[in-house]
């Protein structure tokens, strides 16, 4: 529908037929995302309002099967056939291009979302082996690779077995799951982007960088921004400027923010939790934007500086409990489930250790940080550190990560969170 589409938009003289392709192309986009990830939520949703007014009602869910990164390669159709209709990107005719621009095996079940004035024409010029380009992305990968089966699936063992059951736990150790949880979520979807970006670069294919070292942002609303970028970038480019314009009031920027965050939360998935999630988040980062002259006088330099300030740190460790709020509404299914959460860390607190404690899991954690806190200003993490080492020296360093993966690397290995959107 879009690849005919697209085709449609370019061959038309009039726009009122340019914008009749376009609409049909969105409600089919929409309207088969729509049916697969929120039908059922829709139904469950209206027979909870007619027995909450009385009435017994018969609709019964459907038995839908949720097809594998439905969300993003929706959204690698529309942006294509948007940016065909704004005159942005000229039309591919040749469908087997258009198929792969779509599909690209390394990014088509959780990201980047890509656009196609950046992808497409990678994909459509000539390609030569290329040495330097298959060992940086070999480089990228095997970071992506640590984050995502050193530390996010360690993280996952202890985050499961707390939240599957947070009425057993003390709340120092429900405290203690969410904040694995958010590090968990972060090396994984992080991890799985760079393995995606770093497999493309081996194919000389460039993809959008995903992720840039959110943990050590400013502030939430920098947070957001370096966060799953592609997303962000999407609804910056189809949503957020066309209705907004420079001169536009700050009420109408920040309910366009808003929006975004509400969309966002859905895009995740048919649960309340995640529109709870975007309403927060969205709160989150206007409160950082209205309060940045006072927080900027205590952080100078943060982008580069050799060590992070005092300050810095303070705004590290804000972000990070802004980020475990959302993370733990975002992980427990419903709102019934996140109150029995939050009122057994209030309820059951002690100053005691957590169940569970690994004190090798946090080591791992802050040997993370420490590689990303070096690497943060280049492409990915280890495009240049061990650039000037002599070979012995850098390729032990690649050993111990490997070590460290084959030593740590947990019996049963997690899905990717994000392959479940």
């Amino acid at each position: 529908m879009d690849y005919f589409s697209g085709i449609a938009i370019e061959k038309a003289s009039k726009k009122s037929i340019k914008k009749t392709w376009l609409f049909i192309s969105i409600i089919v986009n929409v309207g088969i995302l729509g049916y697969f990830k929120y039908v059922n939520f829709f139904i469950d949703s209206f027979n909870d309002l007619l027995l909450s007014i009385g009435f017994q009602s018969n609709i019964s869910t459907l038995n839908i099967i949720l097809p594998v990164g439905i969300s993003f390669y929706t959204f690698h159709g529309l942006s294509y056939v948007l940016d065909v209709y704004f005159g942005k990107f000229k039309v591919e005719k040749n469908i087997i291009n258009y198929s792969l621009f779509v599909c690209f095996f390394p990014m088509l079940l959780a990201g980047p979302i890509e656009r196609a004035p950046h992808l497409l024409p990678q994909l459509t010029k000539g390609h030569q082996f290329d040495y330097s380009k298959i060992v940086d992305g070999m480089r990228q990968f095997l970071w992506g690779f640590f984050k995502k089966v050193v530390i996010a699936d360690n993280c996952a063992e202890i985050v499961n077995l707390v939240f599957e059951d947070p009425g057993q736990h003390s709340g120092i150790t429900l405290i203690y799951a969410s904040f694995l949880f958010i590090f968990q979520v972060y090396a994984d979807f992080s991890g799985y982007s760079d393995m995606a970006l770093g497999t493309s670069r081996m194919f000389g294919i460039q993809l959008m960088k995903n992720f840039d070292t959110p943990l050590f942002a400013r502030d939430m609303a920098e947070f957001v921004a370096r966060w799953h970028i592609s997303l962000s970038t999407w609804f910056k480019y189809y949503i957020y400027k066309p209705a907004v314009k420079e001169n536009a009031s700050n009420l109408r920027k920040y309910f366009f923010v808003f929006l975004i965050f509400l969309i966002s939360g859905f895009w995740h998935g048919a649960r309340w939790t995640f529109i709870i999630v975007g309403f927060f988040a969205a709160v989150f980062v206007i409160i950082s934007i209205l309060l940045r002259p006072y927080t900027n006088k205590y952080i100078s330099n943060y982008r580069t500086a050799t060590i992070p300030s005092i300050g810095h740190i303070a705004m590290i460790f804000c972000n990070l409990s802004s980020a475990t709020i959302l993370a733990t509404i975002f992980r427990n299914e419903n709102i019934h489930t996140t109150n029995a959460f939050v009122y057994g860390i209030f309820t059951r607190f002690s100053l005691s250790y957590p169940d569970f404690m690994s004190w090798f899991l946090l080591v791992l954690i802050l040997f993370m940080l420490i590689i990303e806190w070096i690497g943060r200003a280049d492409y990915h993490i280890l495009e240049k550190i061990g650039g000037g080492w002599s070979v012995f020296y850098r390729w032990g360093f690649y050993i111990f990560i490997l070590f460290l993966i084959a030593l740590t690397m947990p019996k049963t290995q997690e899905e990717f969170i994000y392959f479940q959107f």
